[in-house]
């Protein structure tokens, strides 16, 4: 009896663990940014060697839109981001040693609307170049993230894909 206590007490205990982990193909949104703010998110490539090369996006579908964009106003300061591996430029605004949580969570979702964006930042392409390049500020990104919820809210049950969400805006994908 006791040795079936105790096989019980450790199924549950791994059944437990399991269900904390992150799942990259069947992702949940809030899970992941509850990882980005607590830096530990860790699902990296690996290379033949099994050595860390780069962080792996989850693979987020139509379904994750809406959680995405609701998160999107969280202006959290966040270090690790899985960014895109083949950009040769920083993936961050000049001088901006940080990304900024809602700004990444828009950027995914323009990557699945088909956006062109290399980088997870924003500039306003009205300042001048050398401001620009500096990115967005987080009250901006409110703002961006107002845009794009209008923008599912018009859009979700249609051409969702060929509706750019910052058309009539200055701002821009880097």
């Amino acid at each position: 009896m006791k040795k079936w206590i105790l096989y019980t007490m450790i199924g549950m205990l791994f059944i437990g663990c399991k269900k904390d982990q992150f799942d990259i193909n069947n992702p949940s949104v809030e899970k992941f940014v509850q990882l980005l703010k607590s830096g530990t998110y860790s699902e990296y490539e690996r290379n033949e060697k099994g050595e860390l090369l780069w962080l792996k996006m989850p693979k987020f579908r139509q379904e994750h839109i809406a959680a995405l964009i609701d998160l999107s106003k969280d202006t959290t300061h966040i270090q690790k981001f899985p960014t895109n591996p083949i950009s040769s430029r920083t993936p961050r605004p000049e001088g901006r040693d940080y990304f900024i949580l809602g700004e990444c969570l828009l950027w995914i979702v323009e990557a699945m609307r088909g956006g062109g964006s290399l980088d997870p930042y924003l500039i306003d392409t009205s300042k001048d170049v050398n401001e620009s390049y500096k990115g967005v500020t987080t009250t901006e990104i409110l703002i961006i993230s107002d845009k794009y919820r209008q923008w599912w809210s018009s859009y979700k049950n249609g051409n969702w894909k060929g509706n750019d969400p910052l058309a009539g805006t200055s701002y821009s994908w880097m």
